[in-house]
């Protein structure tokens, strides 16, 4: 998918494959396994105004904004896919399938604390035990956080927190440029003293 969002970027192409290396780059990144990886990708398809003129943005706006998504909704992405792209895995679900399955569990993960794998099931639109075997993989993947209690049959979503990753980052820029500045004091005194002071 990297390489075609570069390729739907170079001027060196044509404007009619630009847009159908984009159409393949959101191909690639609805059908990829749920994650960061695929979570960066959606956000920079999604932030690209390029792709709302293509037929599959509803889907890739639902799995950027985390919205559950129904096997019906899929149908008509679903005819758009090249005969390699339905395949079927082990289990004898589609790629697609696995992604939306995949997608959601991720979705219901925000929304509930925990759930139970026949609610689960339903919400997923596969069986309690197919869920089961989703979210632990997912879980044993490190894709997503959470506990499965196999007595009481849930599974027990653990809530990300975003901030403290946000504030090291923020740290981490900020010492950084700190560096910088006093790098640019040690080799250039004279002009620092004359930029602070005509502030």
């Amino acid at each position: 998918a990297h390489r075609y969002i570069e390729l739907s970027y170079r001027n060196d192409v044509h404007e009619s494959e630009r847009m159908t290396s984009l159409k393949l780059a959101m191909n690639c990144a609805i059908l990829a396994s749920a994650g960061q990886q695929r979570s960066r990708l959606l956000a920079t398809l999604f932030k690209d105004e390029r792709c709302q003129q293509l037929p599959a943005f509803g889907i890739l706006e639902k799995m950027y904004l985390d919205r559950i998504i129904r096997k019906s909704q899929l149908l008509e992405f679903d005819a758009m896919l090249m005969s390699h792209q339905k395949a079927t895995t082990a289990d004898g679900s589609s790629i697609l399938d696995r992604a939306v399955i995949e997608h959601n569990l991720l979705s219901a993960s925000k929304l509930y604390k925990n759930i139970t794998f026949l609610e689960l099931g339903r919400l997923l639109e596969i069986s309690p035990d197919k869920a089961e075997k989703v979210a632990s993989r997912m879980i044993g993947e490190k894709r997503m956080e959470g506990s499965i209690d196999q007595i009481e049959g849930l599974v027990a979503f653990q809530a990300q927190d975003a901030l403290p990753t946000f504030d090291q980052k923020i740290k981490g820029i900020c010492t950084h440029a700190n560096s910088i500045l006093e790098k640019i004091r040690a080799a250039e005194p004279d002009w620092v003293s004359s930029v602070s002071t005509a502030q």
